[in-house]
């Protein structure tokens, strides 16, 4: 095809075409093959634009350039609609059903959305890549040929293939190939399995999410023999970095790699072994956290992330809020991506270069959002330990020894959980009463006006002041810290509205570590820096923090009872 004639396409409306189809598909055909249905009859459509002096549509259908298998297919979907090809016929211009083929996915059905990679990230992919007419290029997991479409429009390639394992997506796909030329092929595969003969230059992947599959022990070995790598570092190892070892597999020395993965295995604890084979071993080039709502299929955050070979330092780029705002959606557009392509090479407030040791720090986390995160400055700051008179962590008892020690009846000991925090409250009315407290377990009971503050944060830290009643006992958990206040310095209620605040959340997480479930060492916590204004000025804060804290839980109180009504309403007035 013409570059010129492409790039006319592409500036084709094919709204009318799709509104038509659909209206007169809903009808009479299932959701899930009104798309495939439609690209088919488009098909057909076009080629009797182009045959002249043949009436008879199955002549027609029999001229159409297809491989014979996809030609057989599109058959199968056209036999029991001559009638409506009929009705179509020369109702569309020839560039009005091309453009339709090639670029309107406004007809997918939900269950293949996620065949459909985002225009903007086929086009993002594609700068990056810098795809040369020498280059074999390889797609795992193609979907419906969008990435193939824009890599044409951006220049053609030496090869191109596509591997998909969805039946009518990789259907869909060999029309759009027809219409490419022969250089774009597909085939019909798991990416898993599939290998090509020889290694590609260029390779592209925007493979599903989070798949749990009972097949995913095979494919650990078979990367683990490829590699060359150790069962423990693919042993707990998400699809995701199954995928991303897939690729880097079967990409040239000097080759270059793009993937689209979730954000939770950029950071989670189960990738970091492998996270850290592909840093050290240098096959990262660049890490992008991209702008949510890309996907109409999912809202799970994404993050594109560039292989190649012998990287000693890899780009973080944090471009979350660069897009465009459409509708219910974002988007990338040309400004958007020409901003997250400079980036790539330059420094600037959300775009830096980090080195291997640097990812050694921090656990192998690759998500760019982690090293751009400031902590605010602290006026009139000092370490937390000196404003402290004891801390200490909760008791270790076993689950075994707590159910032992439960008590069905109200006694003067509970026993204190992370759920039992919430909002800055403590939860405890009428729950874990004990039997007794064991003298050994004393000094893991919380004083009176102490704070309690956990020791992990899911995703953020929970604490409380703990009012303890003469003659009562509270044992802590051993998840949380146990923090008894020098009152001649501080006063509790406004360490606490520290914590809650935004700088205090954001102070916390600066001195966590972790990736899956952040946690807080004691030393750490002992060093961290707190403001300390004047006791005056901390009393101000403190009594309008627990002024709210009451406020809070009388609006909590009056939601139960309201909540208790409504449950009774009908039986009452029926």
């Amino acid at each position: 095809m013409d570059r010129k004639y492409f790039e006319l396409l592409k500036t084709i409306k094919t709204d009318e075409v799709a509104f038509k189809l659909a209206n007169t598909l809903r009808t009479i055909e299932p959701m899930d093959s009104i798309h495939a249905k439609s690209i088919s009859i488009a098909m057909v459509l076009r080629e009797l634009i182009k045959t002249e002096g043949v009436v008879d549509i199955a002549q027609v259908i029999e001229k159409i350039e297809l491989p014979e298998d996809t030609l057989k297919i599109l058959k199968d979907f056209v036999m029991d609609s001559f009638d409506i090809i009929e009705n179509y016929r020369g109702k569309f211009t020839l560039e009005q059903l091309l453009a339709y083929i090639l670029f309107d996915n406004s007809m997918e059905d939900g269950k293949r959305s996620e065949c459909t990679t985002p225009v903007g990230l086929s086009r993002l992919a594609n700068e990056i890549l810098d795809v040369e007419t020498t280059d074999n290029v390889l797609e795992l997991c193609s979907g419906l040929g969008g990435f193939a479409v824009e890599q044409y429009g951006r220049g053609e390639c030496n090869s191109y293939l596509g591997i998909e394992l969805n039946f009518i997506a990789k259907y869909i796909a060999d029309i759009k190939a027809s219409i490419l030329g022969e250089n774009y092929s597909f085939v019909l595969s798991d990416a898993f399995e599939y290998r090509v003969t020889r290694k590609a230059d260029k390779l592209f992947a925007n493979y599903p999410f989070n798949l749990k599959l009972l097949s995913m022990n095979g494919q650990k070995e078979n990367i683990q023999n490829m590699l060359k790598i150790s069962e423990d570092i693919t042993q707990r190892a998400s699809s995701d970095w199954l995928f991303n070892a897939t690729l880097i597999e079967q990409m040239k020395d000097d080759g270059k790699a793009v993937a689209i993965m979730t954000n939770g295995s950029s950071w989670n604890r189960n990738d970091e072994k492998i996270r850290k084979y592909f840093i050290e071993n240098g096959y990262i080039e660049a890490v992008i956290a991209l702008p949510t709502k890309l996907f109409s299929s999912t809202m799970i955050g994404t993050t594109m992330i560039v292989f190649s070979n012998n990287n000693k330092t890899i780009r973080l780029v944090d471009a979350r809020e660069v897009c465009t705002s459409e509708r219910r959606n974002n988007v990338l557009k040309d400004k958007d991506i020409a901003e997250i392509i400079s980036l790539l090479s330059q420094d600037s407030k959300i775009s830096v270069k980090k080195g291997v040791e640097d990812f050694a720090d921090n656990e192998y986390i690759l998500n760019p959002v982690r090293y751009f995160e400031e902590v605010p400055e602290i006026k009139n700051g000092v370490e937390f330990d000196t404003i402290i008179k004891n801390i200490t962590r909760g008791s270790q008892l076993k689950a075994a020894d707590i159910e032992s020690l439960k008590s069905e009846e109200e006694t003067d000991y509970q026993y204190l959980m992370l759920s039992n925090i919430s909002e800055g409250i403590l939860e405890l009315e009428n729950k874990q009463f004990l039997k007794e407290i064991p003298s050994k377990m004393d000094k893991y009971c919380v004083p009176n006006n102490s704070i309690v503050l956990s020791k992990t944060g899911t995703p953020t830290f929970k604490s409380a002041v703990v009012s303890v009643a003469k003659g009562k006992k509270l044992l802590a958990n051993g998840n949380i810290f146990v923090i008894e206040l020098d009152e001649s310095k501080v006063k509790p209620f406004y360490i606490q509205a520290f914590f809650a605040s935004e700088i205090g959340v954001i102070t916390m997480k600066s001195i966590s570590s972790g990736s899956n479930i952040s946690t807080i060492s004691l030393d750490k916590l002992k060093k961290m820096i707190v403001p300390l204004p004047s006791l005056k000025e901390q009393e101000v804060i403190a009594n309008k923090y627990a002024a709210s804290m009451d406020e809070l839980i009388l609006l909590r109180k009056k939601i139960e009872k309201i909540t208790a009504k409504m449950v009774h309403i009908f039986d009452e007035e029926v």
